[in-house]
């Protein structure tokens, strides 16, 4: 039978690229790799805040290798995001940089993460684990509620109803950015809310609106903020001057007030 040319043009790259693959593969098992001294900080990271999720990592090697850096999903084992680094050189203190991302593009959702590592092409090393959180609780400081009259939905006079959750704290707590992103509005509103300010959370569909601080919040229109940065204190300004020191808290979506209160719970708890 008489092979045609393109035929033999097939076969001959699919040899090539089965035999680079071996070759691969067989330089990564001729290294000699052995993973040393892994960390990772912060101990609790969170997403965009100040500090950035960081692992470091050295390792032994007969000579310079190309290198692989997986971040895993501990739950279920799923791949999230993948590095290269190549020509790394083996006995130095090396460090990768996760922002939190996705390889898709999205945020990854709270939980727990590892980092694993290993020449391109051969097995993966575990570097150590970690849990992320997407948001911190706002309230920075010792704090309650003011049960059913402020909860989400309460009625109020005038015939509105509460469209946030109130938390109880003293005048003067600090106040943190529930998520990073980018401040919206800040103002005073002597009628409902005081002094307030209202965060356009990063890569999401939520806004997060604080209000009867005790003072003008300690950031501007526009600032660029991160996860767990100060904004300003609890107070009672605006409509609240009859009320316990709290800080009126809205989580929005597309614009449209939600019960925050799920949220807040599930903060406060891995807090």
């Amino acid at each position: 039978m008489r092979i045609r040319p393109f035929t033999l043009i097939a076969v001959a790259v699919a040899l090539v690229a089965g035999a680079g693959a071996e070759a691969s593969s067989t330089a990564a098992r001729g290294v000699g790799f052995e993973l040393k001294r892994t960390s990772i900080s912060p101990q609790h990271p969170t997403f965009d805040a100040e500090r950035k999720i960081r692992l470091h990592y050295g390792f032994a090697a007969t000579h310079a290798v190309d290198l692989r850096i997986e971040v895993r999903r501990a739950k279920g084992d799923k791949l999230v995001r993948v590095y290269r680094e190549r020509d790394a050189r083996p006995g130095g203190r090396l460090a990768r940089v996760w922002n939190g991302m996705t390889r898709h593009g999205g945020v990854a959702d709270d939980g727990r993460y590892e980092f694993r590592v290993g020449p391109l092409g051969g097995a993966m090393k575990y570097a150590g684990r970690f849990r992320l959180r997407t948001h911190v609780f706002p309230v920075d400081g010792p704090h309650g509620t003011r049960g059913a009259i402020g909860e989400f939905g309460a009625p109020r006079s005038g015939g509105r109803v509460h469209e946030g959750f109130d938390i109880i704290a003293d005048c003067g707590t600090p106040l943190l950015a529930a998520r990073g992103g980018e401040v919206k509005k800040v103002g005073y509103d002597p009628v409902l809310y005081g002094y307030y300010v209202l965060i356009d959370g990063l890569k999401t569909s939520q806004d997060y609106f604080y209000s009867h601080l005790i003072a003008p919040p300690a950031v501007g229109r526009r600032d660029r903020v991160r996860t767990a940065q100060y904004v300003g204190r609890v107070g009672k300004t605006g409509n609240a001057a009859s009320t316990p020191c709290h800080l009126h808290f809205e989580v929005r979506v597309h614009g449209d007030p939600v019960d925050p209160e799920p949220f807040l719970r599930a903060w406060d708890r891995h807090g």
